[in-house]
């Protein structure tokens, strides 16, 4: 919660704290979600785009928490942080569910693996001197603290994820049976990936105990897929039923880190793993441990297969690793002829060091007003004014920047806003920066405007930064607020 704490009081007059914490593109695509449900819509549309396509059923996390936040008038800001906190507490008390159901393999210290897991890191902080991060520092999905810095859905995700493999192996009975059906469902909807691991490890969990000859029931594992099955069907069917969102899923390109990363940011414990490979896998009658040995097998293979998404695979990862590696920690002490308590140090200094270098960093970005993180107040008055406007909606020319930030606060069309949600995001880009900086002629600005139906053209600090366009050059704005000038493109097209 501290990033957020201080982003909020250090608003002044002149900025708002957007209420992002962590990796702003990916935070204003959430919160720009919530408006969609803040407007009082349920159907998803591309926010950042000139031609949104049709609306579709999806991401209802966070349409419905816009929704929430309009019927308390709630600022999404907060609302936004209040579920990532609440959410990242849920997956800490799963979590201490986890490492009871482990503690005969750890002994008295369940409360250093606890810190580990929820708190921890991998090595990426050795790269920083290289100036690169480690994939510990970005890919959130991954790592428990950095989800919880992320946003609501990842941490609420991996705690279903977890919390379904618990309930999966407990007695059968149909309370448990109607529980692993819900979270098959919930896991659908807030990560189709995650419930793609999940149903992977659970299913091939299953075939493992049938071949070892346990005695071990399937009904369960049927009823979390066929719950979660439907709604993943739906997605991609959906996303594939509109041009529109079909592009977005083709400029969405999240491959895995390089090999060596995700051994460097999975270490130490993926190197306590491999040197007690034999130990751990000895323990694998235990209900637990077999599926943890499953999960981390599943998530490493998944994530080298020729697939644009497979970074998405990495889903909770760091769990699994984690409690093996620090299972395998004694033997390996052992072996290498060092005290457990002395190698157990080593490995508490070494993870938490990330997790400590990433609060730092997410506190004084919104501590020294980065632009990114804060609107600025004559802005959201331009965003407001245009918001009223009789024609519905209102398509915006603005900076690749302010055009992040307009859909997070009003359901307004801008050109180009967001690497992935943006249609044709490339060209779009370079053409708003080639109007902004005066690279691009009059006549071209013209037809930039018509062609794409654009009304008005914002320009404020973050597009005078860029230049001074041709077209707007010594031309009386229609409306002022502060440093803020909007045009009319219909008086700019007649202007000679």
């Amino acid at each position: 919660a501290v990033p957020c704490l201080v982003g909020f009081k250090s608003e002044n007059s002149e900025l708002v704290y957007t209420g992002v914490v962590f990796n702003p593109i990916d935070g204003y695509s959430y919160l720009a979600k919530m408006e969609i449900g803040h407007s009082g819509d349920w159907l998803f549309t591309l926010p950042f785009s000139r031609y949104p396509g049709e609306g579709r059923l999806l991401f209802p996390f966070y349409v419905t928490a816009g929704q929430i936040s309009r019927l308390f008038s709630v600022p999404a800001s907060f609302f936004f942080n209040f579920l990532r906190v609440l959410a990242y507490g849920f997956l800490l008390w799963i979590i201490s569910r986890l490492i009871i159901s482990v503690k005969k393999f750890v002994g008295t210290h369940q409360s250093t693996l606890f810190l580990m897991i929820g708190f921890g890191g991998g090595l990426g902080w050795m790269l920083l001197p290289f100036g690169k991060f480690g994939a510990d520092f970005w890919v959130a999905e991954a790592f428990p603290f950095l989800s919880g810095l992320a946003n609501p859905h990842f941490p609420l995700a991996i705690g279903l994820a977890v919390g379904s493999l618990l309930l999966l192996s407990n007695d059968m009975n149909l309370v448990n049976t109607i529980l692993a059906g819900l979270g098959g469902l919930l896991l659908s909807i807030l990560s189709p990936f995650g419930f793609v691991v999940i149903a992977s490890v659970i299913t091939l969990s299953w075939i493992w105990e049938r071949i070892e000859k346990c005695n071990t029931s399937a009904i369960r594992i049927i009823v979390f897929i066929l719950f979660g099955l439907p709604y993943s069907i739906y997605q991609y069917w959906a996303v594939q039923s509109t041009s529109q969102l079909t592009s977005w899923t083709a400029q969405n390109q999240t491959p895995s880190p390089a090999v060596w990363d995700i051994f460097l940011t999975f270490s130490p414990w993926i190197i306590l793993v491999i040197f007690g490979a034999k130990f751990i896998f000895d323990m694998r009658n235990n209900w637990i441990i077999r599926k943890l040995i499953v999960w981390m097998v599943v998530g490493l293979v998944l994530t080298v297969i020729p697939f644009n998404l497979q970074r998405r695979f990495l889903f909770g990862l760091f769990i699994p690793i984690t409690v093996l590696g620090f299972i395998a920690l004694p033997i390996v002490a052992e072996k290498i002829r060092i005290s457990f308590k002395k190698l157990l140090k080593i490995c508490l200094i070494m993870t938490i060091l990330t997790p400590l270098f990433l609060l730092s960093m997410t506190i004084f970005a919104p501590l020294n007003h980065n632009s990114l993180y804060y609107y600025r107040s004559d802005e959201l008055e331009a965003i407001d004014w245009l918001s009223t406007q009789e024609r519905k909606p209102v398509a915006v020319l603005a900076s690749s920047e302010t055009g992040l930030l307009i859909p997070t606060v009003r359901r307004i069309r801008v050109l180009y806003g967001h690497p992935f949600e943006s249609i044709d995001a490339d060209n779009n880009k370079k053409a708003v920066e080639k109007f902004f900086d005066g690279r691009m002629e009059i006549n071209e600005c013209r037809e930039l405007l018509e062609k794409n139906e654009i009304d008005w053209v914002f320009i404020g600090p973050r597009e005078r930064l860029l230049g001074e366009s041709k077209l707007i050059n010594e031309i009386k704005p229609d409306k002022q607020f502060g440093q803020v000038s909007l045009y009319s493109v219909s008086r700019l097209l007649k202007h000679d």
